[in-house]
């Protein structure tokens, strides 16, 4: 009796401890809401084997306490597939659909028990919370998705699962193996796949919150554009990788300041974000596009083909007026200056001579381009 029991506290304390702090990570971190469904898997894991325990110590409670255990059992791995694909930004209602019908098969089971309960409860437990691990495993390769080693070691956990119920069904009564046999099966592997689970999802949780701080670092909030440290560093790592030089293109909002002065600055926010949007548009896949500060902007387009300098032109030629539905005085446009990157030269002194392009266009009249593209012919 102690055997069971003792697996079952332990992983009453592990799934606890687990869902505490994934709770904390939710509610701390301002991570996404997936931390809330692991943090749900592990409470009902702690419950599942709470009851368990319930039932061991008062075996006239055994059967109710057993069919309750499944429920949670098999809620707490459909929670865990349901939290892997909600991160992966992915539909979970199959798995919704297939806990419900899960649970339904328990119950009826259970009421009806046309076979010996015990065994078949533990093998119907065994298939649906290892289809749950098999569908994280087999979750779509996307950014949000896991990597090799992580999908292996669940389809370890996954086939670990499957045997708990090959051994449920070998202690059957006058089976293969003895009941005590089952429980050494049961206890060898649970404890350490919950703990390992447990400290995938914080680990996943702080990569997580790790590439969000990162991105922060390196995106503007308003614009969703690289700020200027981002451009930078981004523009370092292509150089350095395709030692190609390019094009860059400095921007900047003409006549700013009276769309603020007038409309305020929530209208100087949306002409930001919708300026923002046009340059991601007009720029290519490996273009980079980042927000120097205030109404300023810049881009990057390498390689400096002849191609690449008709594309630098281009990005420019829908220079305005931009928005005629803001209700300004002066229509919005924007000004440009396009230089080619020299192979020598770095970025600051690149921007420079972009920056004096730009101003440049600027007393031209603004709503112009002006290009120092001579080595780029």
């Amino acid at each position: 009796m102690l055997s069971p029991i003792a697996t079952s506290l332990s992983i009453v304390f592990v799934s606890l401890f687990f869902g505490t702090a994934l709770i904390v990570a939710w509610r701390r971190f301002g991570v996404q809401f997936h931390a809330a469904f692991w943090a749900l898997s592990f409470m009902f894991s702690a419950v599942g084997h709470g009851v368990r325990v319930f039932g061991v110590v008062w075996p006239e409670y055994q059967s109710v306490m057993a069919m309750l255990a499944c429920q949670a059992s098999i809620g707490s791995f459909a929670l865990l597939a349901i939290g892997f694909r909600s991160r992966a930004d992915l539909d979970h209602r199959l798995i919704s659909l297939l806990w419900a019908l899960s649970a339904v098969a328990i119950v009826v089971f259970w009421s009806g028990q046309p076979f010996e309960w015990r065994m078949a409860s533990r093998m119907m437990t065994s298939a649906a919370d290892a289809l749950f691990v098999g569908i994280i495993v087999f979750l779509p390769r996307n950014p949000k998705g896991l990597s090799s080693p992580v999908r292996l070691a669940l389809a370890f956990f996954g086939l670990y699962i499957l045997s708990v119920g090959i051994a449920a069904w070998m202690a059957r009564p006058n089976g293969e193996i003895a009941e005590a046999s089952f429980i050494l099966v049961l206890s060898l592997g649970t404890p350490t796949g919950m703990m390992a689970t447990g400290i995938l999802t914080l680990f996943i949780l702080a990569a997580d919150l790790a590439g969000e701080l990162q991105k922060q670092a390196q995106y503007d909030y308003l614009s969703d554009l690289l700020n200027r440290r981002g451009f930078e560093e981004r523009l370092a790592s292509q150089r350095l990788a395709s030692n190609e030089t390019g094009f860059i293109v400095a921007t900047d909002l003409d006549r700013f300041k009276s769309i603020n002065d007038k409309l305020g600055h929530a209208a100087g926010d949306e002409v930001i974000r919708r300026f923002a949007r046009h340059l991601q548009d007009a720029a290519g896949n490996h273009d980079l596009t980042g927000r120097m500060g205030g109404e300023e902007f810049a881009l990057s387009l390498l390689p400096a083909t002849g191609e690449r300098r008709s594309s630098a032109l281009s990005a420019c030629a829908w220079a305005c007026p931009l928005y005629p539905d803001i209700d300004v005085e002066n229509p919005v446009t924007a000004s440009f200056g396009v230089v080619r990157l020299k192979p020598e030269e770095s970025f600051h002194q690149a921007y420079a001579r972009a920056d004096a392009a730009l101003y440049a266009s600027k007393g031209a009249g603004r709503n112009t381009t002006v290009a120092d593209l001579d080595e780029a012919a």
